[in-house]
């Protein structure tokens, strides 16, 4: 049995046990796991994951026990089926859809802020040419918004993100984003304006992110 199986059954078991505050232990002993019947899902669960690495396995594993309120339970063989996935594709949209001041969106856009942050360091760019950046022919924010790496929230801040939202031809959006990114998107603007402590902490965030970003810049100039 593989350390990534390992870990990739724990996860599961640490979310299925947590989601209904279950007190729990990680499994540590697998030995001739590999026979029981439920490894077989397991397999699957972890090659679908390693195939689509930009799901994130936290979330996957979530998705359900916020969807079904009701159930107590998804075992191994739950996660392998294409049920699984279209659950997960619900609750990211679920989760977009989310007040920017709840609990669950400040803390994704807190990791977006990160996640931003770190790209512009790699890509070794000022904060403010984030939205312009392209992976090939594709905005690159797209992309990370699509993978939930980035809310939407985090990005309000950026002047053009509208104009550039309703400059690529629907059928794109569709493919690229989402449709209801372009459909909602003075939604979104209107309840971010109008939030308490998310506008606040992505205006904070980013120009804190902005002043990390310009200091790695002038170090990598003068190196």
């Amino acid at each position: 049995m593989t350390e990534q199986e390992k870990q990739c059954y724990n996860s599961w078991l640490a979310t299925s046990r947590s989601m209904r505050d279950k007190p729990f232990k990680l499994r540590k002993d697998f030995d001739k796991f590999e026979e029981k019947p439920e490894y077989h899902s397991l397999k699957k669960v972890c090659y679908f994951l390693n195939k689509f690495p930009q799901i994130k396995k936290d979330i996957y594993f979530k998705a359900p026990f916020e969807i079904y309120k009701d159930e107590d339970f998804f075992d191994l063989k739950f996660f392998a089926s294409q049920k699984a996935i279209k659950v997960y594709t619900t609750y990211l949209s679920q989760l977009q859809e989310q007040s920017p001041d709840g609990e669950t969106q400040i803390t994704f856009i807190k990791e977006s802020l990160r996640y931003i942050g770190m790209f512009c360091m790699k890509e070794n760019i000022p904060i403010s040419k984030y939205i312009y950046h392209k992976t090939g022919v594709t905005y690159s924010w797209m992309r990370h918004v699509k993978s939930h790496e980035v809310s939407i929230y985090s990005l309000l801040e950026f002047e053009d993100l509208g104009k550039i939202i309703y400059s690529v031809p629907s059928d794109e959006i569709s493919f690229l984003l989402s449709d209801r990114i372009k459909e909602n998107f003075y939604a979104y603007k209107n309840r971010y304006s109008s939030s308490c402590h998310a506008k606040k902490l992505v205006t904070e965030g980013l120009q804190r992110i902005n002043k990390v970003i310009n200091k790695h810049i002038k170090r990598e100039k003068k190196d």
